[in-house]
């Protein structure tokens, strides 16, 4: 894991690296842990092993039970309250508190019940967006130490920037948040976890040519953790509609500090809903990748297939691909499988066949 100084990561008291992942461990059930504060709104939320048992109503800010909404400007934040947010915004005491299983520190400005105007660009300190409407930037220089999370939010966007634009915020989150129109589609920084979130961006705009994913990747990225969410596009569904990655890991970041490849990544009991257009999963091909654990995943079956060639997994054989056989620089591929349709519970392989046995 790249850490730099104080971005040894700030968020330390249950928030752990675990087999090369950026993952919570709760203090208990109720999501409390001895000395810390925690959120008053909805503290048992419905517990999920899958991303096949989200529903919109366990999502966003109706998942917590907030349904109004006091409007609040955007801008920059750089560590304290916009003046414009009053008491909807507060500061973490000493010694941190846990938010929906994640550990803030000390500092970290909480905003709740809020529909911000305008983007949210977090500069330096950490803040976290809970129960609101909006979008934001992570855009913390590298070394800054800073962060920034979204809970139980209806989002237009989550961006985060990274070593290309000698950029990169000590960690992201992204939980239980409703992408009802777009996604994330530029996360190019280390250290981000996105789970359990309901993402389903629009088609492209008439003539606009443009490129549309939910999970987009840079590459030269490490510590990336997108498990148990619901990925679709909404229609209509045509050519003209952009439609490209549903979690899309591109190959494109030779200047990201020097490194092109992805490593401590891990893909895991996402429900990816196929429809005539756009891919499914673009893994990472042509670069280094290490690390990698793509598992329990599960696709539903869109009529007019070639069950060998489908747009489940994106495959190029100019493109090498990772070596996920016995788990070689620990990379592994297991347990993903189409979840109805003629070919129900058979597996989907990496090179986008499938198949009546295990790769």
């Amino acid at each position: 894991m790249k850490t730099k100084g104080a971005q040894a990561f700030a968020v330390a008291s249950i928030m752990t690296i675990i087999t090369g992942y950026i993952a919570c461990k709760k203090g208990s059930d109720d999501n409390t842990s001895p000395g810390k504060k925690t959120d008053s709104a909805i503290v048992d939320p419905v517990t999920i092993t899958h991303g096949m048992q989200l529903t919109t109503s366990i999502v966003g800010p109706a998942g917590i039970g907030i349904s109004t909404f006091t409007t609040v400007p955007g801008g920059t934040f750089t560590g304290t309250a916009l003046s414009g947010w009053g008491s909807l915004a507060r500061t973490v005491a000493k010694g941190g508190e846990v938010i929906d299983g994640f550990t803030f520190p000390e500092g970290t400005v909480v905003l709740q019940g809020a529909n911000i105007t305008s983007q949210l660009t977090v500069n330096s300190g950490w803040l976290v967006l809970r129960g609101c409407k909006g979008g934001m930037l992570l855009n913390h220089p590298t070394g800054n130490g800073g962060g920034g999370a979204a809970l139980y939010c209806e989002l237009t966007h989550f961006n985060t920037v990274g070593y290309k634009d000698n950029c990169q915020p000590a960690a992201g989150i992204v939980y239980r948040c409703y992408f009802p129109h777009f996604g994330l589609e530029n996360v190019y920084s280390d250290n981000i976890t996105v789970t359990e979130n309901w993402i389903t961006p629009d088609p492209a705009a008439a003539g606009s040519d443009d490129h549309i994913d939910a999970i987009q990747t840079w590459g030269g990225q490490s510590y990336l953790n997108f498990s148990r969410n619901h990925l679709e596009f909404n229609g209509p569904y045509s050519q003209a509609g952009g439609f490209s990655g549903l979690v899309a890991m591109y190959s494109d970041g030779a200047n990201n500090n020097g490194y092109e490849g992805y490593d401590h990544i891990t893909i895991k009991d996402n429900y990816f809903v196929l429809h005539s257009y756009g891919i499914a999963l673009h893994a990472p091909l042509g670069v280094a990748v290490n690390n990698i654990v793509v598992t329990g995943n599960r696709w539903k079956w869109a009529d007019g297939f070639d069950k060998d060639y489908t747009n489940a997994v994106y495959r190029n054989n100019s493109w090498s691909m990772p070596n996920y056989k016995d788990k070689v620089n620990g990379n592994s591929w297991a347990d993903n499988k189409w979840a109805d349709g003629p070919y129900k519970d058979q597996f989907l392989l990496p090179n986008n066949s499938t198949s009546t046995t295990e790769y």
